[in-house]
């Protein structure tokens, strides 16, 4: 029997599937069925009920992407700021999964712009993490804010740094985010970025002003990062921006201590260059006895012919 038929029956709109356990409603609108949809809606089904999983047949659409039904339910005044258990809305759930449109309409609908998960997580966040542009201009031309942080400090531009979305960095750095932004502890969209080893997203936030000599929660530096994982084009445009190469972390590693002990001899010219200490020690070994102990032949030369002793 059609869903329209069983309701002209009598069927109760907001009973709930016997097997799954959620109502009509919900279902529908998670299945994209928009004229399911509107029968449901005309028979007065319960717009804001939520599922088992707490969440809204509003949510879940959005959630889908599905606009048509996002838009049915915004026509009959669906809560548009409903949470969920963790706080989450329909406007987080679109914008995490790059849904522009629904994004828009739920804005249009005045969709709060600035609501935090528990965990401080926002919309903004989310889709900057992501990596959805579109969607991110959406939400800061709505007035989101954009150096909001999550618990542990992070922010739409530290997480689009780490994950090396560097269009949602220059589109979040053009809103006038915070270049050095630390998470609780330490570590900036520089130091994450170097980490990672994004190119592009460095030399976007470098640009910016961001602090060149900034450090992640174990005392190291970008320039160490980088030197460490092999990074050539990062070390030059990080040396270029005056980093100091003679930093040394509470480990003892310095920039030329790591990309000697990782054999990088491309980067051990570039740092040496840079007038970075040959001997530096501290209470740990030097860069020659790292590349020696590691059996990096050619490093151990440029080192040598550096005065390293």
């Amino acid at each position: 029997m059609m869903v329209k038929e069983q309701l002209e029956a009598g069927a109760n709109v907001n009973a709930k599937d016997k097997d799954i356990g959620e109502i009509a409603l919900f279902l529908a609108a998670q299945e994209n069925h928009a004229e399911v949809v509107q029968a449901l809606l005309a028979a007065k089904a319960g717009i804001n009920l939520k599922g088992s999983n707490g969440a809204t047949a509003l949510m879940v659409a959005s959630e889908k992407g599905h606009v048509g039904v996002v838009r049915a339910l915004i026509e009959d005044k669906a809560d548009v700021n409903v949470r969920s258990p963790e706080a989450s809305t329909a406007l987080i759930a679109a914008s995490s999964h790059g849904h522009a449109e629904v994004v828009k309409t739920l804005l249009a609908a005045k969709a709060d712009v600035n609501a935090r998960k528990t965990d401080g997580v926002t919309a903004l966040t989310m889709a900057s993490q992501e990596g959805h542009v579109e969607v991110v201009q959406a939400l800061l031309a709505a007035k989101a804010n954009v150096n909001a942080n999550m618990t542990g400090g992070l922010t739409a531009l530290t997480l689009s740094a780490q994950d090396g979305h560097a269009e949602v960095v220059r589109t979040l750095l053009a809103a006038k985010a915070d270049v050095n932004a630390n998470m609780r502890g330490g570590g900036s969209a520089l130091t994450m970025a170097s980490q990672e080893m994004h190119v592009d997203v460095v030399q976007a936030l470098l640009d910016a002003k961001a602090n060149v000599n900034a450090k992640n929660p174990y005392g190291q530096t970008a320039l160490m990062a980088a030197s460490w994982n092999g990074s050539a084009a990062i070390v030059q445009a990080l040396i270029t921006a005056n980093a100091d190469v003679n930093i040394m972390a509470p480990n003892d590693i310095t920039a030329l201590k790591a990309a000697s002990r990782q054999g990088h001899a491309p980067i051990v010219q570039m740092l040496l260059a840079a007038k970075a200490d040959v001997n530096a020690k501290g209470k740990g070994k030097t860069a020659l006895q790292l590349a020696i102990q590691e059996k990096h032949a050619d490093v151990v030369k440029l080192l040598k012919e550096a005065g390293a002793r």
